[in-house]
């Protein structure tokens, strides 16, 4: 079992990182210098917006979108307001009992901020000192925040934040955190500091962790010394750049061997090492051997198959996967995998076996967001939960914070995993050009009703003798006689379609903008006078004579009396003769007549 890292390319142009457990790709990273990662890295910026309605406010940090800063994301010491104010915890509090206490901390932390609105307390063209938490991505800019921390091998500090710290909650062993805790309380963190331990601190001894808190402490005041020297808007500090992130991540003593295809980024890993590793025995060394650094030592490229929509398995099962801008869905298929005697069977190795093989992919390709999962149908539940558990325990190593449901009755699996960088789809492909990243283009008969009623609208304009149309060569080619077919169906005036063909075109078809523009001004002018001829006809009164209104009153009289004479007819057809009328009917009237006559008697005595 040897474990090995791989760093193939230059720092300046394009860098590939590959570890590996023997054969087995375990982790990989791809990084453009044009498109780098800006999480984590520390800026000086000035205040641009401040914006009530949102209780948050925009700054200028160097970039052309403006990033996004949270009201409850901004420190107590760039307000606005007395210093006796901007405490959040009582001085004599004992750090130990809030760093533990988190809901008290919390709580008062909440009420600090309940009581200021952010329009009072920061002001615009004020210079800040910001973290990037989320990546600018498509449309949206960054969020950053004013709480700095700064990540180490074993610890994390938090230079501006006393209120939270300790040990990582992923540890679960209770000895080991007991051990880390004494180790964290024996640290001289300064006022207004606090620490986390984490995960990576598992077995360390005092003197490592040690070292490496002070290296952050030595980190946090050249960040301090350098912003005070800059001016905003201004990166003052690179904090998850690749390098950095396998001498803090990924680079322990498992590791046998790390290999470096560069000599430049060999000259820049040494001296990363050195401020995060105490160790003397360096591990790293620089290939000069012949050939591709991965394929050399027997190892394929994982670039070549990352891209591939449909990854194969060794039953003869396999994956499609297809990235979307909601999620990301894997779709699992049995294929040739059909040697078992039951279906059941098949279906629940099939969905193991893809399992790690998901697992992989989620790693290899950094997806992040949304993951649905179409599992082969499995009748029994307890095979879906074979399938579940088997999920959950792979995704316990992932360091990405992960949230996994069941699988439903539609064989379906939701996760939702967090976003740390970009996903090698964003790197590896651009949008195209022609179909917009759709994947579609459009067909020939859209072309076709799109040209011709371009051409109708063109025709509308006067003093015109002929038309260019740009259209690509191979197109015309294949439906060229189609098109001057329908062109020549046009009932209108003869005028002349000049085509001028060109290669490898992004539209198949363009006609002069000058003409366009034209059409766009007709439409607009006749979109006006329909406009004015509808408000003319509100406005006018409707002149009818006096002759006519007569003739429509008498015709109403008419109409109405006819309908009055129906009814009648009508009432006088339902009535039912003597003998028509049942027995019961019979008896229920003379019950009333007698009634009636009885209540006219007594009212005629009483009167009396």
């Amino acid at each position: 079992m040897s474990k090995r890292i791989f760093i193939d390319g230059s720092t300046s142009t394009e860098l590939s990182i590959t570890a590996t457990n023997d054969q087995n790709i375990e982790y990989f990273d791809f990084s453009v210098n044009e498109s780098k990662s800006k999480k984590s890295n520390i800026y000086l910026c000035t205040v641009s917006r401040v914006e009530p309605s949102l209780q948050a406010a925009f700054v200028d940090y160097g970039e052309e979108k403006k990033a996004f800063l949270p009201f409850d994301e901004i420190h107590p010491s760039y307000f606005k307001i007395p210093q006796a104010d901007k405490i959040v915890v009582d001085p004599n509090d004992d750090i130990g009992e809030v760093v533990d206490d988190e809901k008290t901390s919390k709580k008062n932390f909440l009420d600090f901020y309940r009581k200021y609105k952010i329009q009072d307390v920061i002001k615009k063209d004020q210079v800040i000192l910001i973290q990037i938490i989320k990546e600018e991505r498509g449309s949206k800019g960054a969020a950053v925040s004013t709480f700095i921390s700064l990540p180490g091998r074993f610890c994390v500090l938090l230079p501006n934040n006393s209120a939270s710290g300790g040990v990582s909650k992923k540890i679960s062993s209770p000895q080991e955190r007991k051990r880390l805790k004494t180790i964290h309380e024996k640290l001289n963190l300064p006022d207004g500091m606090s620490l986390i331990v984490r995960t990576n601190a598992i077995g360390s001894s005092t003197e490592v962790i040690n070292s490496d808190f002070n290296y952050l402490k030595k980190l946090w005041t050249e960040i301090r010394t350098e912003t005070l020297k800059s001016k905003a808007p201004k990166l003052i500090y690179e904090l998850d750049s690749p390098l950095i992130k396998i001498v803090r991540d990924i680079y322990n003593e498992s590791f046998s061997e790390i290999l470096v295809s560069d000599s430049q980024t060999y000259k820049e890993f040494k001296k990363i090492e050195k401020d995060f590793t105490s160790s003397k025995k360096s591990i790293v060394k620089q290939y000069k051997g012949a050939g591709a650094l991965l394929e050399s030592h027997g190892i394929k490229n994982p670039i070549q198959g990352i891209s591939n929509t449909n990854v194969y398995m060794k039953s003869g099962s396999y994956l499609v996967i297809n990235p979307t801008e909601a999620l990301t869905s894997f779709d699992i298929n049995s294929g040739k995998s059909t040697s078992q005697k039951n279906i059941e069977i098949t279906a629940l190795n099939t969905n193991l076996e893809s399992c790690d093989e998901i697992y992989n992919q989620v790693i290899l390709r950094n997806i992040a967001g949304l993951i649905v999962i179409d599992f082969i149908d499995m009748t029994s539940n307890a095979n879906n939960f074979k399938v579940e558990k088997k999920m959950r325990q792979l995704f316990q190593n992932d360091k990405s914070r992960v949230q996994m449901n069941k699988i439903s009755q539609f064989g379906l699996m939701e996760i939702s995993r967090q976003r740390i960088g970009q996903s090698t789809n964003e790197i590896f492909f651009d949008i195209c050009e022609c179909c917009n990243g759709n994947g579609l283009i459009k067909s020939k008969n859209i072309i076709f009703q799109e040209i011709i009623s371009i051409i109708k609208n063109i025709l509308t304009i006067d003093k015109l003798e002929k038309i260019e149309l740009k259209i690509d060569k191979e197109f015309y080619e294949k439906n060229g006689d189609e098109l001057s077919k329908r062109i020549e169906s046009i009932p209108t005036k003869k005028v002349k379609i000049n085509y001028n063909f060109v290669e490898k075109v992004i539209k198949i078809f363009e006609f002069e903008s000058d003409l366009i523009e034209k059409i766009a001004v007709n439409l607009k002018n006749k979109q006006v006078i329909n406009i004015q001829k509808a408000k003319i006809a509100e406005d006018t009164p409707k002149n009818t004579p006096e002759d006519t209104t007569e003739d429509t009153t008498k015709d109403e009289k008419k109409h109405i009396r006819k309908i009055k004479k129906k009814k009648v007819i009508e009432n006088k057809n339902n009535l039912k003769t003597k003998d028509e009328i049942p027995e019961s009917e019979k008896t229920y009237r003379r019950k009333i007549k007698k009634k009636i006559i009885i209540e006219d008697t007594d009212t005629n005595n009483n009167n009396n």
